[in-house]
């Protein structure tokens, strides 16, 4: 039986549908609209699972293909989409269908949100991350030279439907970096989540046990659309979604998105954070080992940041940056995230040595 989560956002509102077949759920739309709609993806998505892009493929539905790289989300890459749907005929009814992991539901959302001054979509997320975070919020955007993420809008989908048998062709380097995003929601709202990952940590990653993983995407569902109900714009509350992110993106940036996932990144991010909350936000020594300890359960590539300069020049093009003030996220107990304006460039660079 699917499970549902409502994001409640007034007239905005819809639903996160857990257990889904993705097929059933895109033919069924196909067969409300009387317009024509399109699929965007991505060619190994699109091989892995043949048969049932070919049956949508049967029963009328354009199916496009954008790079799988992060280099894809590029205006670049947009153009080549909406050109593509004015091509075909596409209108202002039409639906657009989102099948992949974070590049694909940023690129997807934003099309949606410009092509004829805005169309509906639907979130089918592929990858674990995708289903626990990317996905819920409306959050769409795609990457200047100077940044991630430095143009974009919020455009709420329509519906975000989760298919778990996407996660039987995970690769377990994507797979275990998405968990970070998981063990993220644990420690800035949910101390039970964050021990529950903790400890059936090895399990997870090793059976891929989908009990597990539908209690930990469930939870993390329930959590981002508690704050996102919240705090839609990002203006407050939302904020603290972003534990780890400021210097992790930073990082990203740093090492040009190709030497870490972005998960990989977070969690290097997350330590950073951690060492601030303990510096300038009374987070106790336990607290501070025991969330220290749960990011050390993560195999990740090893860094040399020597430029520190370098990359707080990345840090510098974040977006919660108004003037020479960031609102910074840090955390005063596990389960308990604080919005701080009092962080500086220089903690900033200190907490790198913790790396």
């Amino acid at each position: 039986m699917s499970k549902i989560i409502q994001v409640d956002l007034g007239k905005d509102s819809y639903n996160i549908v857990i257990g889904n077949d993705f097929t059933s759920s895109i033919k069924a739309k196909m067969n409300e609209s009387n317009s024509i709609c399109i699929l965007i993806t991505q060619k190994s998505i699109y091989n892995a699972f043949e048969s049932k892009f070919s049956e949508l493929e049967s029963a009328g539905l354009s199916i496009h293909f954008i790079d799988e790289k992060e280099s894809a989300k590029s205006i670049d890459t947009v153009v080549g989409i909406c050109n593509k749907m004015a091509g075909i005929g596409c209108d202002r009814s039409s639906t657009l269908f989102a099948v992949g992991g974070g590049v694909v539901g940023d690129i997807s959302g934003f099309v949606a949100s410009i092509f004829m001054r805005g169309i509906d979509y639907m979130q089918f997320p592929t990858t674990l991350l995708g289903m626990i975070d990317s996905s819920i919020g409306g959050k769409t955007g795609v990457n200047l030279d100077s940044g991630k993420n430095l143009i974009g809008r919020i455009h709420q989908p329509n519906e975000v439907v989760i298919d778990t048998s996407f996660l039987n062709t995970l690769p377990q380097k994507e797979f275990s970096a998405s968990l970070a995003e998981a063990m993220k929601y644990g420690l800035i709202y949910d101390r039970e989540l964050f021990d529950y990952i903790v400890h059936n940590f090895d399990d997870i990653l090793e059976s891929k046990d989908v009990s597990m993983l539908e209690k930990i995407i469930t939870k993390s569902c329930e959590i981002k659309s508690k704050i996102v109900s919240e705090d839609v714009d990002e203006n407050g509350l939302r904020m603290i979604l972003n534990f780890g992110h400021t210097i992790g993106h930073a990082i990203e940036a740093y090492f040009d998105y190709e030497k870490l996932l972005h998960g990989e990144a977070i969690v290097y991010g997350m330590k950073c954070a951690l060492y601030l909350s303990k510096k300038v936000n009374n987070l106790s020594e336990n607290d501070y080992d025991e969330a220290l300890n749960a990011l050390s359960l993560f195999t990740l590539p090893p860094i040399d940041i020597e430029d520190h300069d370098g990359l707080i020049d990345f840090v510098k093009r974040d977006k919660k940056f108004k003037g020479s003030t960031i609102k910074f996220i840090l955390i005063s107990e596990i389960g308990n995230a604080v919005i701080s304006d009092s962080i500086t460039l220089e903690d900033i660079k200190e907490s790198l040595t913790v790396l």
